[in-house]
């Protein structure tokens, strides 16, 4: 039986390692917690640095494995993207393509020299720096480290007089010496998974963005998208020429992005590693195409996709349950006015856990499915009043 190593192993991971099991794949998965959820679903786990690009080369040769996967973290996705070009396996970017991907800074760097939509932005290092160029932003503007996901370190300054404040958050956070300064871009929030095979994008899947009392963390994502042809057509023509531009191996592309009311898009937040909170899941409900299966296909070196079992589209939205109190929680209640619409749920929080942030906090996620669009919309409106967290 062949081997494959996993670069992580949370929740978000078990698709991956369902799919590779029933692939044939005889399953090694390393996290840094050895209480990691996805550890029983595996035939091997392993306890140490996953984003440790070494560390993850020692294990490829130690276990003998034919093959290696990345998590769901960038850092998953380096490490493993550095092991394969060292071990000259197959299915990863090259680590400097990877980096690339993975950072935001150089990420807009490609953006701007392909001439693609992007907001006017400048590479600071020091607030003498800020102060420099401050002058040649309109407000507002949005502060935010090279790095992070999820809104980590992320500031928008609507005055001068924030900005040293939120240079100083930024730059606390990250693990690099620069930070980003650009214009803050108002519109819709979306996001497109798809798959490339010769830099062409052969599939591809695009949802709406919900979000609760972090502006910068994804509360949901439901499909089909209420987005104009044209903007789909714009996204994944930039995903095609950033693909080309950098010779990118065939596989999946995830991109979050920001609809102008003109309808031009921009893409923020690129990764090539699976997205979190099981959205693989959402897209597969959604639209019938196995993500999971083909990554795992992709990524172990395969150049087909394989197509099967995809089905209509379905009116599916992928919600994290969420609160904007801190606590000791003593249940979840759902409405029972939305009870039949949820299919599938995945809920780790428990009786007595605590909330100390809610701005980062998420109990669970469940996934529900809807007659119409109207009736999704209506409900999505009021999820959090539907389902909620009390408190002790």
């Amino acid at each position: 039986m062949k081997k494959l190593l996993l670069t992580h192993c949370s929740h978000s991971e078990i698709p991956l390692i369902t799919s590779a099991k029933n692939l044939g794949w005889y399953v090694i998965a390393t996290s840094d917690s050895q209480n990691a959820i996805g550890y029983k679903f595996c035939d091997e786990n392993i306890v140490g640095d996953f984003f440790d690009g070494e560390f993850i080369c020692k294990l490829a040769k130690d276990f003998e494995v034919d093959a290696i996967v990345s998590g769901c973290e960038d850092s998953a996705y380096l490490s493993a993207a550095y092991a394969c070009e060292k071990l000259n396996f197959p299915g990863h970017d090259t680590f400097e393509n990877a980096k690339i991907i993975h950072n935001k800074m150089l990420f807009r760097k490609i953006i701007r020299d392909l001439n693609l939509p992007t907001p006017k932005f400048f590479i600071c290092k020091t607030l003498d720096d800020v102060k420099t160029i401050k002058d040649q932003l309109e407000f507002p503007l949005i502060v935010k480290p090279v790095d992070k996901n999820s809104g980590i370190g992320c500031n928008v300054c609507y005055v001068e007089a924030e900005i040293e404040s939120a240079f100083i958050k930024a730059k606390a956070v990250t693990e690099h010496s620069e930070i980003i300064l650009e214009k803050y871009l108002q519109g819709s929030n979306h996001a497109a998974n798809v798959f490339l095979q010769n830099h062409k994008v052969v599939h591809s899947f695009f949802d709406d963005e919900q979000y609760y009392i972090n502006p910068y963390l994804v509360a949901g994502a439901s499909s089909p998208s209420n987005l104009y042809h044209y903007s789909i057509e714009n996204v994944n023509s930039q995903l095609e020429k950033i693909a080309k531009h950098l010779d990118l191996v065939d596989g999946m592309f995830h991109v979050q992005f920001i609809v102008e009311s003109d309808g031009t898009p921009f893409l923020i937040d690129p990764c090539r590693r699976i997205p979190g909170g099981l959205y693989i899941l959402f897209s597969q409900y959604a639209s019938g195409f196995n993500v999971a299966e083909n990554v795992i296909r992709f990524e172990t070196g395969g150049h087909n996709l394989n197509f099967f079992g995809k089905t209509n589209r379905r009116i599916v939205a992928r919600e994290y349950i969420m609160t904007n109190k801190s606590g000791i929680i003593d249940k979840i209640s759902i409405d029972e006015s939305i009870k039949p619409k949820i299919f599938d749920r995945f809920i780790w929080a428990k009786n007595g856990d605590i909330v100390e942030n809610p701005m980062k906090y998420k109990a669970g996620i469940l996934f529900m499915e809807f007659e119409n669009y109207d009736q999704m919309q209506k409900t999505l409106k009021n999820f959090y009043e539907l389902v909620r967290i009390d408190f002790k």
